[in-house]
């Protein structure tokens, strides 16, 4: 019956028509008429010519593949974003090559985000479409763990902030490596202060494994920083983050959220760590959406919110009284600091009357 009732759609599209009344189910074309027996054969030979065509079958790859892309990241295909590599110097523990995604307008603030186990810094990269225009003024940086053993996977090497022997509350936890990763990512917030950034308007934060190894890189880290978000992760070295913890980090304002039934970081461990860290005396926002180990659209919106809040723009100056007397570099300048498009202006005419437009 649905082949019939295709065949008939055909048939009238064929003719350019609308499709008429679907004929009885069980009905065969090639018994209601003639003509109609004969279009139905010739579209069922041209039907089955293209499913058995090689275009046919590249056609389903492309299709499957941008579904996939369009199911990671809940939106329709993505414009390519500009991304560039930077090595930074870790202090001599290793060396790191995070993914950068730099800011849209007048750099003023950092976000460093941290992926979770056997993953890697270019998956995250898609949030910064959606929190790039709301945060302008930020550079997202991705770093990669290094790849090493890990226990949970039966030994084998994957990328990974530290080795993690079991997921139970009393599993062994390896020190060395986060210490090892801990000084890394020091050494990338240093850096960014190295670069004129200061340290309370710099972000770090991740998923999962890279949620804890944030959290603890935030608590150990000698100065207060703007923010720290965990995103359905726990709290790494829970028993040894007491003794070192600093003063300064315990002024830096902590964001996190969980899954309500994730199957992978049970929601438990993520409520537990958020209670430690409290009591450390830090401020803790923590939110249940219900997902699984998953990010959510609302999450990711309560995030931003989160960001904004505590890295907001820098405060701008104000437009001069004479700036139509200003050359076209400086009212260049002053639309680039307020994210305003001044491609299609060809004479400072233009430009003036943009800057006029702002007042």
């Amino acid at each position: 019956h649905a082949h019939n009732l295709r065949q008939s759609s055909l048939l009238h599209l064929s003719r350019g028509e609308t499709p008429r009344t679907p004929v009885a189910a069980g009905t065969n074309l090639a018994r209601a008429s003639p003509a109609g027996a004969g279009a139905a054969r010739t579209i069922s030979r041209a039907v089955s010519h293209w499913r058995s065509s090689l275009h046919f079958r590249l056609l389903l790859l492309v299709l499957f593949f941008g579904a996939a892309e369009c199911r990671r990241t809940g939106t329709s295909r993505p414009q390519k974003i500009k991304i560039h590599k930077d090595k930074i110097d870790s202090g001599g523990a290793s060396t790191m090559e995070p993914i950068i995604v730099p800011p849209r307008a007048v750099h003023s603030a950092s976000v460093i985000w941290l992926h979770g186990l056997g993953d890697q810094g270019g998956s995250w990269t898609e949030v910064t479409r959606d929190f790039g225009s709301t945060l302008p003024h930020v550079k997202w940086i991705f770093p990669n763990a290094p790849s090493r053993p890990v226990t949970l996977n039966m030994g084998a090497s994957m990328p990974a902030w530290a080795d993690i022997q079991g997921l139970s509350p009393d599993a062994e936890e390896d020190e060395e490596g986060t210490m090892q990763s801990q000084t890394m990512l020091h050494a990338l917030i240093n850096s960014e202060v190295a670069a004129g950034i200061a340290p309370d308007r710099i972000l770090i934060g991740g998923f999962s494994q890279g949620a804890a190894m944030a959290g603890f890189a935030a608590l150990t880290f000698d100065q207060t920083l703007a923010g720290c978000f965990m995103l359905s992760g726990y709290l790494t070295l829970k028993g040894k983050v007491p003794k070192l913890v600093t003063a300064a980090s315990k002024k830096t304002p902590f964001w996190q959220a969980h899954g309500s039934s994730d199957p992978v970081v049970p929601f438990m461990f993520g409520q537990v760590s958020s209670h430690i860290i409290e009591q450390l005396g830090v401020s803790m926002e923590f939110k249940t959406y219900p997902i699984g180990h998953t990010a959510d659209p609302a999450e990711l919106s309560d995030l931003k919110a989160f960001m904004l809040k505590v890295a907001p723009p820098a405060a701008l100056e104000p437009i001069p009284d004479d700036f139509e007397t200003l050359g076209a570099k400086d009212l260049k300048a002053i639309l680039r600091v307020r994210s305003v498009d001044f491609s299609d202006c060809f004479e400072k005419c233009d430009l003036v009357a943009k800057v006029r437009s702002l007042l």
